[in-house]
């Protein structure tokens, strides 16, 4: 009988092994033989993720199986978790060590998914009767694991976030499976043959993005018009501008008539003031998951799934802290083995410079605000040059930002003069700003950024200075809304509260937004899996399918941040004990039924015919080559010919020897009869070919033919 400690993933189970020699590795587990923190040795074992999870509907009702309305909506009286298949011999053995364990250690990933994992697995092997601990750390670093297992905590403080996070997976499964079930069975009714996937996360971050794309399809550029003045000063001469901007050219002239003001000819003034101060600007917060995916897409054009990929292999490298939090600040433990390496990180990047201050400063310590997680930083592991240079590009990259952005805190602020000048002439001010660089500071370790416009370089003046201006009306145009990049995505989920009222924007800014640091990313790819958008050279595109789920979901709760606004707020009571998980699935549940009630009713009056027309010209391949009426399109594991209910029977294998035929290969085939010559089809011996097509006599349709390239 020994402790079994329950790790999320190998990696992280060989981290907590190599912290717990001497050790054994094992089929499925290591065993941790007697020291000083396990006397009588323990065992390590790990989840692979999701071991176990929500069994699919028709594990409840056979009849559930099959999409069809009329066995809707699809709500279990009570939850079936399954083994996943792939793992089923690994979870066997992870079941044995815990029925014959003396005691259980969570050691998963230190948040309320991490919880929700183990937990379903002990629930899963019936081991919840057994003591249950809890590992708390931010660094798979030796000593911060050792200090870890000496200081465990009572499992038991941490089951209501275990019941949070299931009452927040169950709640998904079941707005998920009725929704997606309900709009694809009733926009197939409408002719399409897609599946649409919805949910509360990932549909109104969809929304958002149609939304953008809307603004910008349906933007007219508008005329404004300012006022501008050259003015002439005897140390030299310089812009100013009014505090006036208006639609229509004839207001602006009135503005300049009230004031007495002529257009286009000098008239002489003086300086009514000149006020300069001196601006500091401190160094970027800390990152958090987010923040680090914002910066690595704009500078590198990573996606937010790529760098949370990047940040969890240098956690596992134990070269950085917790990938998955969201918070920017350190305590003054961290603060303390920083400051003791300060010199070695600034040898990481290269960068030596004069430290200005290692004292805690709140905008980066502040252990108040520190709950789950802290912010991501290096750990006190120090790997050499050459180990840092041997890193995988991306992963230096990463790395190196994040042991920049930790070192800035210790630079000096950034400061600069700043100057403004106003001009009142008979009322109406105009003003200028000058900006002069005094001290570059922490902007001295990001030498490659850009510098945003810098404010006009002023000449010395005093205030009563005579000058002269020369004022004219500037016309400019109204520009159209941005494109998202995918890295904007990120910002745009956590700040989406602000476009809600009251009580549910305060909820969502404190909750950060809809999703999760770490399940953003994920929302993100998924998005993409179900073709409701694209990123092409990191520019986000609805597809005509994101914009058809958009057109029936405007309006409803679905399509808006407010539903998860509702939700969080419910689930951090049920974290805190406050509220229970049985009156957040009834509401659950009646929310489904208010879904199929009014889902029907609203995709008839929506106008989705057009879309649907659309996508059904956008989706063709080519004519078909048999029937010459219907269209070839992709039909997922096979191309085939639209006009199958007509009784074609022309369809097309996707791949040929071992060899993906793309769809851009097929449209040259039926377009211009053949294809660019594709290299190693498998055969006897590899060998590269064109193809074209050949009437098969027998079953009256066409099939590809080789022309093998010289």
């Amino acid at each position: 009988m020994k402790p079994v400690i329950l790790a999320e993933k190998p990696p992280q189970a060989r981290a907590y092994a190599e912290a717990l020699k001497p050790n054994k590795s094992k089929n499925g587990y290591i065993e941790v033989e007697s020291n000083a923190i396990f006397p009588q040795g323990a065992i390590i074992t790990w989840a692979i993720g999701h071991l176990v999870g929500l069994a699919e509907p028709k594990a409840y009702k056979s009849e559930w199986e099959k999409w069809n309305l009329e066995n809707m909506p699809i709500k279990p009286d009570s939850f079936k978790y399954v083994v996943n298949k792939s793992k089923k011999d690994h979870f066997n053995i992870v079941k044995g060590l815990l029925e014959k364990a003396s005691e259980i250690i969570v050691a998963t990933d230190c948040d309320r998914e991490g919880e929700n994992i183990a937990r379903s697995i002990i629930r899963e092997c019936k081991a919840e009767q057994k003591p249950i601990k809890r590992l708390w750390i931010n660094s798979l670093e030796v000593d911060a694991i050792q200090k870890g297992f000496r200081n465990l905590k009572n499992g038991a403080d941490y089951y209501l976030s275990y019941i949070e996070a299931q009452t927040r997976q169950i709640g998904d499964w079941l707005v998920g499976m009725n929704a997606s079930r309900l709009y694809s069975l009733l926009l197939r009714s409408k002719g399409l043959k897609d599946s649409f996937s919805v949910g509360r996360v990932q549909t109104p971050t969809l929304f958002m993005i149609y939304q953008r794309e809307k603004e910008m399809e349906n933007f007219v550029p508008k005329p404004f018009y300012e006022l501008e003045a050259i003015v002439s000063h005897a140390k030299g001469n310089f812009n100013v501008k009014a505090n006036v901007k208006v639609e229509q050219k004839q207001d602006a002239l009135d503005v300049l008539s009230k004031h007495q003001i002529l257009l286009n000819s000098p008239v002489n003034s003086d300086i009514s003031k000149v006020n300069q101060t001196i601006e500091k600007e401190s160094s970027p917060r800390l990152y958090t998951l987010s923040s680090i995916q914002t910066k690595a897409n704009k500078t590198w054009k990573y996606s937010p799934s790529k760098v949370l990929e990047l940040v969890q292999k240098l956690y596992e490298k134990k070269l950085v802290t917790y990938p998955r939090t969201d918070t920017p600040y350190i305590t003054e433990n961290e603060l303390q083995y920083l400051v003791g390496n300060i010199t070695h990180y600034q040898n990481i990047i290269g960068q030596p410079f004069e430290v200005q201050n290692i004292n805690a400063q709140t905008r980066y310590v502040n252990p108040k605000k520190v709950q789950e997680h802290y912010a991501i930083v290096p750990t006190k592991k120090i790997p050499t040059q050459d180990e840092v240079e041997k890193l995988p590009i991306e992963e230096k990259n990463i790395y190196k930002e994040i042991v920049r952005n930790t070192m800035a805190m210790f630079h000096g602020k950034y400061e600069y003069s700043k100057t403004v000048i106003e001009i009142d002439m008979n009322g109406l001010v105009f003003n200028t700003t000058g900006k002069t660089e005094l001290s570059k500071g922490w902007k001295e370790l990001y030498p490659s950024e850009k510098e945003e416009k810098k404010d006009e370089s002023l000449p010395v003046v005093q205030e009563k200075d005579p000058v002269s201006l020369k004022v004219d009306i500037k016309e400019g145009k109204t520009t159209k809304p941005k494109r998202f990049t995918e890295g904007d995505l990120i910002p745009m989920m956590k700040n989406c509260g602000s476009k809600l009222e009251g009580d549910e924007q305060d909820v969502l800014k404190e909750s950060e937004g809809i999703g999760t640091e770490a399940t953003r990313a994920g929302i993100i790819e998924t998005l993409k899996k179900q073709n409701y958008i694209e990123v092409k050279k990191n520019l986000v595109y609805i597809t005509n399918k994101g914009e058809i789920i958009c057109e029936v979901v405007d309006g409803s709760l679905l399509s808006s941040p407010s539903l998860t606004a509702k939700w969080e707020t419910f689930l951090k009571q049920i974290g805190k004990g406050e509220k229970k998980q049985e009156t957040f699935l009834e509401g659950i549940e009646r929310f489904v039924d208010k879904m199929m009630n009014e889902i029907p009713s609203q995709i008839e009056s929506s106008n989705v015919s057009e879309s649907i027309v659309k996508q059904e010209t956008e989706s063709h391949i080519g004519l078909c080559p048999s029937c010459k009426k219907g269209q070839i399109v992709d039909k997922g594991k096979f191309y085939g010919c639209t006009g199958y209910k007509e009784g074609c029977k022309q369809t097309f294998s996707k791949k040929l020897l071992e060899k993906n035929i793309s769809e851009a290969q097929m449209k040259k085939l039926l377009n211009k009869g053949k294809t660019d010559v594709i290299k190693g089809f498998k055969g006897k011996s590899p060998f590269d070919s064109y193809l074209t097509l050949e009437v098969d006599q027998e079953k009256n349709v066409n099939k590809y033919k080789f022309n093998i390239a010289n």
